[in-house]
């Protein structure tokens, strides 16, 4: 004779603890046997849209309750987090869309249940940033992401001159509405540096396009532009020629006399590279 489970008991038990869950950025089938065990056997999954959410967990039929946990509430929330877990519930974050905290809440809550001491593992899974390196073609060996671009002009060119001069693969998000004021700012500060436009990740529509900003402008005014974007940027492969054995030398050296600023800004000039790269490194030798 077998026994009946009442639908209030959990069948898989979950450690008090915060469970962060990596969600689909297109195709609702990249999700993880584990993420949806995990989303099922939850007390609470808190969403950063509960109405977006209700498709993906009606789809595996996953009916734990659900909070609204958003950039908005976030710091609000964090007692309550706390408060759940020391009652012995296990809570889920999801986001709309990939993994949590990546341009997306989670970050604050996180950092404070790390620094309490509380229980938190990551259920990894689809990341639209690492999906559209991989997509680009362009180099993956170093890579930065930056998040989404500014809406104000001015912001927008100092987000852009920061990375520059980076030798790394520079990650971005953009929306539809405003690729083509970005990619007129990346004609001018890149110029025929390689971009690639990765959009609609994952859906029947992906579509993936390189080539100068120039290029990319005809293509896209051509075409129109629609859906979630993800852009990059190619490496300042003239970077690679700079000694930075020898900029870190100079600047152990140089720091016993004067201020970090100055000697950031004389050894920038020397040797043609960002004062901010060598401030940042100036910072670290500082503080070994």
């Amino acid at each position: 004779m077998t026994s009946k489970v009442s639908k209030n008991i959990k069948k898989n038990i979950l450690k008090a603890g915060f469970y962060v869950v990596a969600t689909p950025i297109g195709n609702m089938e990249d999700i993880s046997f584990r993420a949806i065990n995990t989303l099922k056997s939850a007390d609470i999954i808190a969403c950063e849209d509960t109405r977006v959410s209700k498709t993906l967990l009606s789809k595996y039929g996953i009916d734990t309750d659900t909070v609204s946990i958003h950039n908005y509430n976030e710091s609000e929330k964090i007692n309550w987090v706390k408060e759940k877990i020391d009652s012995g519930l296990a809570i889920a974050l999801i986001s709309d869309a990939g993994m949590p905290l990546i341009s997306d809440p989670g970050y604050k809550i996180v950092s404070d249940l790390r620094e309490a001491g509380y229980y938190i593992t990551v259920i990894p899974g689809a990341s639209a940033t690492i999906t559209a390196l991989a997509l680009s073609g362009l180099p993956t060996n170093r890579f930065m992401f930056i998040g989404f671009v500014p809406t104000k002009n001015q912001e927008k060119i100092s987000f852009f001159n920061d990375v520059k001069n980076e030798n790394a693969t520079v990650i971005f998000f953009e929306t539809a509405n405003r690729l083509i004021d970005t990619l007129n700012l990346l004609d001018t500060i890149f110029g025929n540096r390689q971009i690639a436009i990765v959009r609609e990740i994952s859906k029947i529509y992906e579509e993936v396009q390189r080539g100068s900003a120039n290029e990319l402008l005809k293509h896209f005014a051509k075409n129109g532009v629609k859906g979630e974007i993800v852009g990059l940027i190619s490496p300042n492969k003239e970077r690679e020629s700079v000694d930075y054995d020898k900029v870190s030398e100079m600047l152990s050296s140089l720091i016993k006399y004067m201020p970090l600023k100055e000697a950031s800004d004389f050894i920038a000039k020397i040797f043609d590279i960002s004062k901010k790269d060598v401030y940042n490194l100036g910072i670290k030798l500082k503080n070994k």
